[in-house]
């Protein structure tokens, strides 16, 4: 690479299954060196393996990079390049590099001497050429392999620098004595170290660790996820929480760590809460509406009925607890119109007493003047205050009433996000259930 070449760097990967998070993090690590240096970010579909690749899979990897936020300048796909790879396989037939055998082309190891990859994070690596053998460049079908295929690519599209897992370590070598047969000048390495499970082994699915796509399913917030995949392998002093205009004004291949990161569930459950608190409510609304009715807690019809006020302030209510918009939209219900059954285990708060001034509540909740916190506390101590109940005797029996749950955000502000009429409803039901 020459020093003053604009940055030119490439996420190429293979469409034979998912995009799983190692390669989401290496799509973001090139993604932000592009940016950082004001490049270009190239997506590469390397399909050359035509009986593994399918258009399903190429459609996820778009999804994917789409969701996190990736855009991409210029795409490519290997397969619509065959007639160059095979155009440059002849001409290192040429030059004596490659032979035919067995009905495929294969290159020539030079038998002496040896290769050191000047990697821009694992450091020199040698590798003597007696330790490498001839390889196949062309499928007897004419179809590239991935080594010689990704050689010729890069040359031609301009890449400076492959960013890459270490895993591809091993083939870097081999690569650049393609280059050197060619007459080509290599771009820059640098192979970002593995990403290891809780165990120290190699991250699989087994860890818990999916697809990109599954984290969304999980009702992990793009935001989250890029941020965790950022911090898996680089960091900037002690700061964990980094905005995407942050992300690209820090990175750099210096601040990339040489040893393996640990993939943390717990971790990235942790910065998915911090996003959702700075996320805002009215988007955060929006976000929780879809998930209500994916997860069948509302139909469209009802969630759109609340309104989008009602729901942002219900989203800045569970976003308290909840680590997930799965977990958000799965206890968004008392919010929402319709009937909650009463837990068996909260029965006993449902006193004939506590009936009785429920029954009072739901006329003085369905009269409410002042629907706010301030309005319904107002009117909860009043009842019980008539009624000679201690507020601790009848408030938990009006949380279960509207929430069917014993726990949750501050009552008075869960009755103010859910409306008198709901409030009402609900607390006029539990009154008139007697399993005595």
């Amino acid at each position: 690479m020459r020093p003053m070449d604009p940055v030119r760097v490439r996420f190429a990967p293979s469409p034979t299954g998912y995009l799983h998070v190692g390669g989401g993090r290496t799509a973001l690590f090139n993604w932000l060196y592009a940016r950082h240096h004001k490049g270009t970010f190239i997506l590469r579909i390397e399909d050359t393996d035509r009986t593994r690749s399918t258009d399903e899979a190429i459609e996820q990897i778009f999804a994917s990079l789409r969701w996190l936020g990736l855009d991409w300048d210029e795409v490519y796909r290997q397969t619509d390049r065959f007639d160059r790879h095979r155009e440059v396989a002849a001409e290192l037939t040429r030059r004596g590099a490659a032979y035919e055998k067995d009905g495929a082309l294969w290159f020539r190891i030079p038998r002496d001497g040896a290769t050191t990859v000047h990697d821009l994070l694992a450091g020199d690596v040698t590798v003597q050429h007696t330790e490498l053998k001839d390889l196949v460049i062309l499928r007897s079908d004419a179809t590239p392999t991935y080594n010689f295929a990704c050689v010729v690519d890069d040359h031609d599209m301009g890449i400076t620098h492959v960013i890459r897992g270490a895993e591809h370590l091993n083939n870097t070598p081999k690569q650049l004595l393609i280059y050197e047969a060619l007459g080509w000048t290599p771009p820059a390495f640098a192979h970002v170290p593995l990403i290891l499970g809780p165990d120290r082994t190699k991250l699989s699915k087994r860890h818990g660790a999916g697809s990109v796509l599954d984290y969304d399913q999980r009702g992990i917030l793009p935001e989250a996820l890029v941020n965790f995949l950022a911090r898996l392998g680089w960091s900037h002093g002690d700061q964990e929480v980094f905005t995407r205009d942050e992300l690209v004004a820090l990175f750099d291949l210096p601040g990339v760590n040489t040893s393996a990161a640990v993939f943390d569930e717990e971790k990235l459950l942790w910065l998915n809460h911090e996003w959702l608190r700075r996320l805002d409510p009215h988007r955060l609304g929006d976000l929780l509406a879809d998930r209500i009715v994916g997860r069948g807690v509302a139909d469209r019809a009802t969630v759109e009925a609340a309104g989008r006020d009602k729901l942002a302030r219900a989203a800045v209510l569970l976003r308290e607890r909840g680590k997930t918009l799965v977990e958000m939209a799965d206890r968004a219900r008392p919010y929402l119109p319709g009937p909650i059954p009463l837990p068996d285990d909260a029965l006993d708060l449902f006193t004939s007493d506590v009936r009785a001034a429920l029954r009072i509540l739901a006329v003085r909740v369905g009269e409410l003047d002042d629907p706010t916190a301030h309005g319904f506390e107002t009117a909860l101590r009043q009842v019980a205050d008539e009624r000679g109940l201690p507020l601790k005797t009848l408030a938990p029996a009006v949380r279960v009433a509207v929430t069917g749950s014993r726990v949750g955000p501050g009552l008075f502000d869960v009755l103010a996000v859910a409306g008198p009429e709901i409030v009402a409803a609900r607390v006029e039901a539990a009154a008139q259930e007697d399993r005595s």
